[in-house]
């Protein structure tokens, strides 16, 4: 726990003099004892130092499995590195990551994971091409690599200084729900039809001008069903008529866990629908490619469209009339222990579990004396030795303002599972209390106490979280 404490506090350090934006997406083939090949993706904050050809990143990473026998392992954490200009198109590059995570049966131990990589990067007009030697280890697990990476860093549009930039992008954000309709065929805990429940976030952003054509990001899990620690993380394309009102997706990305049968965890979401106002329908068939799950689904979807100075790519318009409102797009990264009586799965005694908490949230509303601030997160097991136990959470945090310190209550709800833990339906609601301190001019650390309810299970912690907040001032019209 003092360690991750230790690291937070040194990106938080970083995270202040960002001033830029970077996406990474990795391959990388484990050694072959290990029977995983991982797909990594990081959003970093990169700043510049010109008198050195110096850059120094700092942000969030995730990496889920996409070929071997373990479809359903996700790692999420934290990365820094340094790039230092060597040749104008040369980059020596350094750095390393700690994150936590497990799943599918993987040897993943507490869940603790670390990293070190050094290689060199090479710079193109489209981005750049990352070349590393990586060491991981998870030190109380059995997973540990030597292995070579290839990733490309695309360096977005956006900037934090915002003096300067002109160009707004159409975005939209989606609250994705839906039912799943599993066999025994499907998952390993059925022996009949059952149906899940899923829900999840999508975000996304128009690639042309008649609106058309969107790229998308998409985080979801399961629950009920028997199948709770399920989660799944795909990216895609959505293909619109110029009204909207019908659409196809196809996704590509990875998923497992909760006993579906994923094989590496390479798959596949195809889905169409309609669109009534912010309301869609749609109807798909998610398919794991290296194993038997093919399961038909139901979703429902409330959409919202904005525009904003966020860009993942160069097609921003120019703007040169109506002032924007500037929100606070909220960076959250921090550690958390939670405690709890009761029998495990495997009936032992629940150990103390520590873990890494992020996410991304905004400021929904205020005024003089309060505000209301909402939170999409996420929380990992890094020690108990429960590695696979992961949790994705929804926020809603009422707070009374001041000068340094905001405080007030919180309400958390969100889907749970895997790890031995018992978590009924892995359906969870968690009232709570949170306390701000202002830590710089766009940096507070947030406290949060929370008692979380699994109906059904006899998982009942009470959670304690301390988290960086880094705000990213965003431009909405």
């Amino acid at each position: 726990m003092r360690r991750l404490l230790l690291l937070l506090f040194i990106i938080a350090n970083l995270y202040s003099v960002g001033q830029g934006t970077s996406m990474t997406l990795m391959f990388e083939p484990l050694e072959s004892s290990n029977d995983m090949m991982w797909v990594t993706q990081r959003f970093e904050l990169v700043k510049d130092y010109t008198k050195t050809n110096t850059s120094i990143t700092a942000g969030l990473e995730t990496q889920s499995a996409v070929f071997g026998n373990y479809g359903g392992f996700y790692a999420f954490g934290f990365t820094g590195g340094i790039y230092q200009n060597i040749r104008p198109w040369v980059f020596a590059h350094i750095g390393g990551s700690i994150a936590s995570g497990g799943g599918a049966g993987a040897p993943d131990g507490d869940g603790l994971m670390y990293r070190g990589y050094a290689g060199l990067s090479f710079k193109h007009k489209t981005g750049i091409i990352d070349l590393a030697c990586n060491h991981i280890n998870f030190p109380s697990g059995s997973i540990t690599s030597n292995h070579l990476t290839l990733g490309f860093t695309h360096v977005l549009p956006y900037r934090i200084e915002y003096s300067g930039h002109n160009s707004y992008y159409p975005t939209y954000f989606e609250i994705v729900t839906g039912l799943w309709f599993l066999g025994p065929e499907d998952a390993s805990r059925n022996s009949e039809q059952v149906q899940s429940a899923y829900a999840g976030v999508r975000v996304g952003q128009y690639l042309n001008t008649n609106h058309t054509v969107g790229g998308e990001l998409q985080l979801g899990a399961g629950a009920i069903g028997n199948i709770d620690g399920y989660m799944n993380y795909s990216m895609g394309l959505r293909f619109n008529t110029p009204s909207q009102r019908l659409f196809l997706r196809t996704y590509l990305g990875s998923g497992g866990g909760g006993g579906v049968y994923t094989g590496g965890g390479l798959s596949t979401m195809v889905s169409a629908g309609a669109q009534v106002g912010g309301h869609q329908f749609s109807v798909g068939q998610w398919t794991a490619l290296s194993d038997e799950a093919s399961i038909p689904c139901f979703s429902y979807s409330r959409h919202f469209d904005f525009k904003s100075s966020l860009g993942f790519h160069y097609g921003g318009v120019d703007y040169s009339y109506n002032d924007p409102l500037e929100v606070a797009l909220k960076v959250m990264a921090g550690v958390g222990q939670q405690r709890s009586s009761g029998i495990d799965r495997n009936d032992n005694p629940y150990n103390p579990m520590s873990g890494i908490a992020m996410g991304l949230g905004i400021e929904t509303w205020s005024n003089e004396n309060y505000s209301l601030d909402a939170y999409g997160h996420t929380f990992w097991a890094a020690s108990g030795g429960y590695g696979a136990y992961a949790e994705g959470l929804f926020s809603a945090a009422f707070l009374k303002n001041g000068d340094i310190f905001r405080y007030g209550l919180d309400l958390t709800s969100g889907i749970a599972g895997g790890g031995g833990i018992d978590v009924g339906s892995g359906l969870m609601i968690a009232p709570g209390v949170q306390v701000e301190s202002k830590i710089g001019p766009l940096s507070h650390l947030k406290m949060n106490i929370r008692q979380k309810y699994f109906p059904g299970g006899t998982y009942q912690p009470v959670y304690f979280g301390v988290e960086l907040i880094q705000s990213l001032p965003v431009q909405l019209w």
